[in-house]
Formats: C-alpha cells, structure tokens, sequence
C-alpha cells in the first residue's frame, strides 16, 4: 500500500515539474500581445524592371541609324529598355508603439548618468512558403522571383510573366529615422523637421528587454540583427533606440529601410544628355515602411502609454486647422480689423506674401513686417499712424514697435550700444540717423535682417540691432501672417464659425471648397463654379499659410484616415538617408 502511495506521489510530483518547466520555458518565449503586424508589401510588381544602361546611352545624343542593320542592335539600341529581373524580398514587420524609458549612461568624464531614451520594439520575420503546394493560396512567402512559361516550342514565353515564391534567407540591416514634426513655438513656423538616427546604447538593452519582457539574449540592437541572414520561417527581435529627443514634442515619424530590397530608378530628365552629371542623372528611390504617431508630449508628462498609433497627413491638418481657427478667433484678443486694416493701408493681402527662400527652415518671414513699416512711413500723422497699426494688428502692437524703436535709437549700456553701432553702421545706419526716420530705418534694418540663412542667425542678428527686446520682431511678424490670413479668409467668404465648430483637424474641409473651386456665373447658371487653377490655389496657400503652405495642403491632401502605415519610396542617395 505504502508502495502505491510513494508511486503516486512520484508521480503527481513528475506531472508539476513537468507543468513548472512549462511554464517556465513558456515565460522566456517573447510575448506577442499588443504587437502591431505589418505584412510583407507586395504591392510594387518591381521584381521586373526595364530602364536604360545610362553607362552607355547617356550623352550619346541620337541613336544611330544603321543602312545593314535594325536599328535595335547597336550598341545604343541594345542599352535602352533593358529588362532587369531579380528576386525581391520583404519582412513581415510587427512592432509596439514608441515608449520612453530612463537608463544610465556613462558620460564624457566616465561618470553614470540618466538619461531618458525613445525606443521601438519590434519583431521581423521571413515568412515560408511550402513549396510541395501546387498553388500558393493568398498570400505567400517573403521573397518572390518572376519567371516565364515555355511555349510548345520549348522557349521562354517572354509575354506571360509569372511570380513565385522562395524559402531563402534575408539579410536585414536596419535603418530607422525618427522624424519630429512640430512647431515648438509660434516664430519657428508650421512645419518644422528634426530627423534622429538610431543608437547603439548598450546599457539600455537589459532594461528594455526586462520592461517589455523579452529575453535579454533574443533581443537585439541594429547591429547584432543584422550579423546573420534571417533563415525563411524565423524571427528576430529587436529594438531601435533614438536620444535626445524634444520632450515636447506631438507627432513624429518613424521610416524604416531594410525590410525590403525593393527600389525605383528615376531619371533627371535635365541631365539626361549631360555626360558630366551621371549621379544626378540616375536616382535610386528606396522602399521604406512608414509609422506615423501622437504623443501628447510635455517636458514633465510621464505617462508614455498615451503613444498612438495615427495616419499620415493628420499633423498638417492639425497644423493648417490651428492657424485658420487662430486667424478666425485672433481679433476677439487684439480688438483688430484685418479687412479694414488692409483697406486702410492701402494695399492689397497679395503685397504681404513672404518671398521664397531656398532651404530655409523657421516661422514667418520678415518681408511682410518690411512692407507693413514703409506703408506706415508714408503717413505723416502719428496719431493716423497708430490707427493703423492698431486697425491691422492691434493695439499691442504699436507697444512692440516702440519697443524696438526704443532699443536701437535711444539710450543703452555702454556695452550694447557700442554692439548695436556696429551693425546699423554696416547698412550706414547710426542710433541718430534711426531717432530723424525711425519706420524707414526700421524697414532697412528689417530688410538685412531677412537675409539670415536660418532663424537662429535671424535671431543673434536681430539682438545685435535691438538687444533684449528682439523677440518683439517675431512676435510682430506672427501677427502680420495672422493679419494676412484673416483677410484672406474674410475675401474668400469663409464661415468663421463653421470653422471654429469643425475644430482644428476638420478646420481644413471647410476650407477646402474654395480652394479647389471658384464662381463662373454663367447666363444660364448664376451658381457656376470651376477648378481653381494651380497657380492661384498655391498663390492663396501662401497667403493663408506663409511660404510653407503649398508644402503643407500637399501632405495634408495625402492623409487616408484608414491607413496606419504606409509603404513610401524615399531617395536611397546616401548623403539624404544620413
């Protein structure tokens, strides 16, 4: 009897070690709740493509025209139109949103310190096929070949491409770029891009890897995920890490190159017959898979469970629906009259668009403020003068200019009058000379100021000329843009509290009807609208948007709000991608 019961619990124990290992071995498997899973994109049909040997074709002018031979097997004939086939490749990606996390670091003096980092968990896997199947139903595995039939003589049927699937091994080599978009504050514009590459920061995998719950030898960094080709029908986990990155920010971007080889060629057609510009001619265009999300971000904001996941095109919407509700709402603060104030002034909303300026990033531009203090130059009266000024931007405004006038004309420290002379004297101005015609040396100095590469040099010079109180010329350019925008809306006929009611993220459909149309009457057809051409609907976005709008309504018209992902050709030349 005593046997029998040693038997059981021999065995009862066996059955709980055995359910204790399971457990236990099941715990070190990476747990797949809240994961995201990307497919492999197979939209593009690029694994075959026809494009010219430019080695050859380019800059060779017109192709030779044999008397013995077609035309198409010369040398030149024989470089255009090639067909290039290859096998194309993609990952199923799968990913949790962004988090934030607090680690040690070593600093420059070899001294710990935290430091909080942006992270992405992800999971990529090289999906199989079974390639005994006679047909592959649906969907099949990541890397596809094309291929052609034979036809009853035995020779490739060149006319009837065919796709099938392949079990190989994928080598993966991450890149991921975090791109911020994000006004920060009002004078650094509605469009504004900071792009991080990810780190390598050992230190951080072991937290990581203990908060998310995965094993710390399955999780990898950027570097050691991309040591071996994925076998087909395995994964890999991994985890990209960003620093330094604006606490405050709302919406970001995350691009993603290596899951796929698929590409694009495009050529410069200006270059096309220019021997001298062969990487200008030829531009590679990479595949990459694209996140975009909100963060409610605040510099003290500690719950980063709030990281959603959202479509493209909602931050320009969100950004062009801010302005148009603070252009509608602005002048219940400022007690200003946009349409008036125009009227008054004598000029027409189309003679404060800001200029183009290549490869300038910040807010709005100082043109308009130039234009605003000829305008005002031109008035003899004082007291006229600050009806204008108060009719088209407010009467806070005409504190911010005497400010300004204030600091480059009348009495400073020794120090920064010795610095402000310097560089009125450079545009042959002096402190005097401002004091007898204060509005046109205002618009001069104004006038330099606009030359700034960027706002930063806008800013340092600008505190040269008017030393603590140089952020007053922002604040006034601000309202200008805002002026410029609340007539415009007004001239266009635009509901203000419709827009108010639609809020900031639809704020842009009601706008959206007068943008893309306007009035035809007709005899017969009083009610008569037609498209609005392309160059007057850019010439409003400017107006209501500053030098950035067009670049803006185009991402903005882009946005799918079923789309959470997107799979987007970017230009793969290194100097772009780094």
């Amino acid at each position: 009897m005593c046997g029998v019961k040693q038997l059981v619990r021999f065995c009862t124990s066996v059955c709980i070690s055995c359910t204790s290992l399971m457990l236990a071995f099941g715990a070190d498997l990476p747990s797949t709740k809240s994961l995201t899973v990307i497919p492999p994109d197979q939209s593009v049909n690029d694994v075959s493509q026809k494009v010219d040997l430019h080695e050859l074709a380019q800059g060779r002018g017109g192709a030779w025209d044999p008397s013995h031979a077609p035309s198409h097997e010369t040398l030149i004939g024989l470089a255009r139109d090639r067909q290039f086939q290859r096998k194309l490749w993609c990952l199923e990606f799968a990913y949790r949103p962004p988090r934030i996390i607090e680690i040690e670091v070593p600093g420059e003096d070899l001294k710990i310190h935290k430091e909080r980092i942006w992270y992405l968990l992800y999971r990529v896997r090289n999906k199989a096929v079974d390639q005994d199947a006679e047909a592959v139903v649906g969907f099949g595995g990541s890397t596809r070949e094309v291929y052609f039939e034979e036809n009853d003589d035995g020779e490739k049927d060149f006319t009837r491409p065919r796709i099938r699937y392949l079990n190989e091994p994928i080598p993966f080599g991450p890149h991921f770029v975090f791109e911020t978009h994000e006004a920060l504050s009002r004078d650094e514009g509605l469009l504004e891009h900071q792009d991080h590459l990810d780190r390598i920061i050992s230190t951080a995998i072991g937290p990581i890897s203990r908060r998310e719950k995965i094993p710390y030898d399955m999780l990898h960094d950027s570097v050691s995920i991309s040591e071996h080709p994925i076998p087909a029908g395995e994964e890999r986990w991994g985890v990209a890490i960003w620093e330094d990155i604006d606490p405050r920010i709302d919406f970001f971007t995350v691009f993603i190159y290596g899951l796929t080889n698929s590409l694009r060629w495009e050529h410069e057609a200006e270059f096309e017959t220019d021997l001298e510009h062969d990487p200008e001619y030829e531009r590679r265009e990479l595949e990459c898979l694209r996140l975009d999300f909100y963060h409610p971000g605040d510099a003290d904001h500690d719950d980063f469970e709030e990281v959603r996941v959202v479509h493209a095109g909602l931050f320009e919407r969100l950004a062009m629906g801010s302005r148009l509700l603070e252009a509608t709402s602005r002048a219940a603060l400022t007690q200003a009259e946009y349409v008036e104030g125009v009227r008054n002034l004598g000029v027409r909303w189309q003679d404060f668009l800001e200029p183009e300026k290549e490869a300038w990033e910040g807010g709005a531009g100082l043109a308009p403020v130039e234009m605003f203090a000829k305008t005002l130059a031109k008035v003899d009266s004082v007291a006229e003068r600050e009806t204008l000024v108060s009719a088209f931007l407010g009467e806070q405004t005409i504190g911010w200019m005497e400010d300004l006038l204030r600091s480059v004309a009348g009495p400073v420290s020794a120090d920064q009058d010795i610095i402000r002379r310097e560089s009125l004297n450079e545009i042959g101005l002096t402190p005097e000379s401002v004091l007898s015609e204060p509005l046109f040396s205002f618009a001069k100095i104004v006038a330099e100021l606009e030359k700034s590469p960027d706002m930063e040099k806008r800013r340092k010079n600008a505190a040269r000329f008017f030393g603590t109180s140089a952020f007053r010329l922002d604040q006034i350019a601000h309202e200008v843009a805002i002026a410029r925008t609340a007539a415009l809306l007004h001239i266009l006929q635009v509901d203000g509290k419709k827009l108010q009611q639609a809020g900031s993220q639809r704020a842009l459909d009601v706008l959206l009807p007068k943008l893309l149309t306007m009035a035809d009457p007709a005899e017969d057809d009083p009610g008569r609208v037609v498209d609005r051409a392309e160059n007057d609907r850019k010439e409003l976005l400017k107006g209501l948007f500053g030098h950035d709008g067009p670049d803006l309504f185009e991402r903005a018209m882009e946005a799918n709000v079923g789309e959470e992902y997107l799979w987007d050709f970017r230009d793969a030349r290194q100097e772009d991608i780094l």
